[in-house]
């Protein structure tokens, strides 16, 4: 199923500015994103099995701001809609689609993030 969130691309923009041109460091921010995502996304699951729609919207409160640092905006939206509707308890019955998406999300976002990786690397 094709989405607004496939093949967009990274937008770094946000990160550039805020750490200015460090390609080490930006580096560190793409590994910190990948190492603690799947957490944040365990911790979601979680919440989301034992349909604790608090907790699911305190977690993806949690992870939705680690999107603008990857220059992600878009899932950081849908992150967003995640949230509200568990918060709010609306349309629960397709939040577990929505955290399957936001994996297949996640799976797309490591690759973009290794190639960015490998361009930061190459101008080192």
């Amino acid at each position: 199923m094709q989405t607004n969130y496939d093949n967009h691309p990274l937008d770094l923009s946000y990160l550039t500015e805020m750490v200015g041109h460090n390609p080490e460091f930006m580096i560190e921010v793409f590994d910190t994103f990948i190492e603690q995502t799947p957490f944040y996304l365990a911790e979601l699951e979680d919440a989301l099995s034992k349909k604790d729609w608090d907790r699911v919207g305190h977690c993806a409160h949690k992870i939705k701001p680690t999107f603008s640092y990857v220059g992600r905006n878009d899932v950081k939206d849908f992150v967003q809609s995640i949230e509200n509707n568990a918060r709010n308890q609306i349309s629960v019955e397709q939040i577990p689609a929505d955290v399957e998406r936001l994996k297949s999300l996640l799976i797309e976002i490591y690759a973009q993030l290794d190639v960015a990786r490998r361009n930061l690397q190459s101008n080192l």
